[in-house]
């Protein structure tokens, strides 16, 4: 039975991948970083930023196939912390590489990159120029990169760049889960009716965590080594779309306020792909609606609000 080792598994992504991963014939390996091990379930500890423990963790599973997550994701804290973005996602990448390259034996390799990489646009392409406009999107191109080095002989690599996604589970750190836990705030009459966001006029695509598994699962029996795949449903939406879904579906009206400092320091305007050369790959095509990715945040947030 072939292996799949998945860095990252106790995050938003990583968690459910695996789950929907355990309904193949391959045996899983949930990797997560040792601070970080869920209270339930069997999972590996790993630090990827340590090069040697990461070499005795690949060395003691030998994967057939490595699905890459783990990451400093938030385009936020990548501003606020850089050493521990470049470590993590440069560096991490890296050790996962050579431990990979040391097991002499074929590895594929799927990096999870990012929209982010193309630093704005509408219906971009894998050839898009590459922009970079803030430390998250220069560190996952960098680890693009090193993925692509001639030098790792006996590593397929796959790098797949995921446009915008959400859903239940994902911090309140990003756009959407945050201000779908402020209206269930308001639900509950644990703040005044009033939602505080950035800017409202950017576009994204906000695929469901589902569809975005899905595809993940398809990409590791469907691609090819050696390609780049965006994952997108060419589909964008403002947030004050979003926003208004919200209101017609809040169980108490609210307002809405630009704050300030929820503002990002290089804002990108528009954010959307064309996904074509995945879906004509993997035969995937986005199947979960906008307003019920919508709703199962709230629903989410409805039960962890207390």
């Amino acid at each position: 039975m072939k292996s799949i080792l998945v860095t990252g598994s106790e995050g938003f992504v990583g968690s459910h991948l695996v789950k929907t991963l355990k309904e193949t014939l391959y045996k899983i390996v949930p990797v997560c970083h040792p601070l970080l091990v869920p209270k339930r379930g069997r999972y590996v500890p790993l630090d990827i930023t340590n090069a040697e423990s990461t070499r005795e963790v690949m060395k003691a599973y030998k994967p057939d196939i490595v699905f890459h997550l783990a990451a400093v994701s938030s385009v936020a804290k990548s501003f606020n912390d850089r050493p521990l973005t470049y470590s993590t996602n440069i560096m991490g990448t890296l050790h996962l590489l050579e431990s990979a390259k040391q097991l002499d034996k074929p590895v594929r390799f799927f990096f999870v990159s990012t929209c982010e990489v193309y630093g704005g646009g509408e219906n971009l392409t894998e050839t898009a120029p590459i922009v970079l406009k803030n430390p998250y999107a220069i560190s996952k191109y960098a680890a693009e990169l090193i993925c692509r080095d001639d030098g790792v002989e006996n590593i397929g690599w796959i790098i797949l760049r995921p446009f915008t996604h959400t859903g239940p589970g994902q911090g309140d750190n990003f756009v959407l889960p945050t201000i779908a836990r402020q209206v269930v705030e308001i639900e509950k009459g644990k703040r005044p009716p009033l939602v505080e966001i950035g800017n409202t006029e950017i576009t994204r695509e906000f695929m469901n965590i589902g569809d975005i598994v899905s595809a993940y699962k398809l990409s590791v029996e469907k691609c090819q080594v050696q390609e780049i795949y965006n994952i997108a449903c060419s589909k964008g939406h403002t947030l004050g779309q979003a926003i208004q879904i919200l209101q017609s579906v809040s169980k108490k009206k609210f307002e809405v306020k630009v704050d300030a400092a929820k503002l990002r320091k290089v804002d990108i305007p528009v954010l959307t792909g064309n996904g074509e050369k995945f879906s004509r790959t993997a035969g995937w095509h986005p199947r979960i609606k906008f307003e019920k990715t919508l709703e199962d945040l709230l629903n989410y947030w409805r039960a962890q609000v207390r």
